[in-house]
């Protein structure tokens, strides 16, 4: 595969048609190549593509040729999206055997969103004109946002996040209902949704708002298909974390995947092991990443977690 140089990307924009419809990050990264990047098999007639931007990697065109030069260009932590056309040998593509595939889904909007719910007066809510992101702050402390994840032609895409703490008062369906009107006053007219098919919370509130869901399509990542404690029962954790603690035999930065997967599953001691493992192994992460994962809330003030995570610190 060789990288396309930004003058290119207009002539395999056909290649996205697909994944331009249901993705804002590819349609940005078209519009704007400054955003992403693409690799082509063949300069002169390209027939696959994976494009790189700020949501993942996306791979698009005809599956029925060599597979082994896409397998080379994608990097085993990378967030796959691929052409539906592309999954019956997705398999034979993706850079890791401990990748899995992520049920997800798209909604757009089909009303104007209305609101009937506001937050407690000691809350105070934030528009950036700017960005269109809205943040509720307590104390001065954000503890629910809602960030525009793509805004390109007309079209923007939505986040949300809110603190565990004040999850459940309706403040991330505030947030994301003051970034909507906003948008819509800047003349922003569509709107998409996108998150794990196991994330409630997240479908709660983007159909409370409005939306419906347009599409089912899968990711693939080495990594778990869920974004909230609760998303998936007992079992499927204690599967993933088995999973992942195979693969960290073979990638170590997996104990990360597999310590998250333990702590959901209530099995907190083998969690911890992981967390230790991945520190001793000189992980190159982030100890904030190791502090601000929701999947550790269990273990977070443990005295092994937060060893753990000095030593990280120290590190980098």
């Amino acid at each position: 595969m060789q990288q396309l140089q930004p003058s290119g990307f207009p002539a395999v924009a056909p290649l996205f048609r697909n994944l331009s419809l249901l993705h804002g990050s590819v349609r940005a990264v078209l519009h704007d190549p400054s955003l992403g990047q693409i690799w082509i098999n063949d300069p002169k007639a390209p027939e696959q593509a994976i494009l790189r931007g700020p949501e993942g990697m996306y791979l698009a065109g005809n599956p029925g040729l060599g597979l082994s030069e896409l397998k080379d260009t994608l990097a085993d932590w990378d967030y796959l999206y691929p052409d539906a056309q592309w999954l019956p040998v997705v398999n034979d593509v993706l850079p890791n055997r401990f990748m899995i595939a992520h049920d997800r889904m798209r909604l757009a909007l089909e009303t104007r969103p209305t609101l009937s719910s506001k937050v407690p007066d000691n809350l105070e809510v934030i528009v950036s004109s700017d960005t269109l992101e809205t943040s509720i702050e307590h104390a001065g402390q954000i503890i629910s946002r809602c960030t525009v994840d793509m805004a390109v032609n007309g079209y923007a895409e939505f986040g949300i996040w809110t603190h565990q703490a004040h999850q459940g008062r309706g403040l991330a369906k505030v947030a994301a209902y003051s970034s909507i009107v906003r948008a819509i006053e800047q003349g922003i007219t569509s709107f998409g949704w996108h998150c794990h098919a196991s994330n409630t919370r997240s479908l709660g509130v983007a159909t409370s708002l409005g939306f419906r869901v347009t599409d089912h399509y899968q990711a693939y990542s080495a990594s778990l298909p869920a974004e909230n404690d609760g998303d998936l029962e007992v079992a499927r954790c204690l599967d993933l974390a088995v999973h992942f603690d195979a693969g960290a035999s073979e990638m170590s930065w997996l104990n990360y995947h597999a310590a998250a997967g333990w702590a959901l599953a209530g099995e907190l001691g083998k969690a911890l092991s992981a967390v230790e493992r991945l520190v001793a192994q000189k992980w190159n992460g982030k100890a904030e990443w190791l502090e601000a994962h929701w999947a550790f809330e269990k273990i977070r003030a443990d005295p092994r977690f937060l060893a753990a995570v000095e030593i990280q610190r120290k590190a980098h």
